[in-house]
């Protein structure tokens, strides 16, 4: 299966999104994804914290 979103952060699964997203804090895109995610109350940062 194809995924976009995979696509356009140079991944190839969901942990390496998650790993990209913790890594990369200041990319423009990992921006754009924790604003809409905050839209719908959704923090991904909070898994951490376990």
């Amino acid at each position: 299966m194809n995924n976009k979103l995979f696509e356009l952060f140079g991944v190839k699964n969901h942990l390496e999104l998650m790993n990209y997203i913790k890594d990369n804090p200041k990319d423009e895109r990992v921006k754009e994804v924790k604003e809409l995610l905050e839209m719908f109350d959704i923090n991904i940062e909070e898994g951490d914290k376990k």
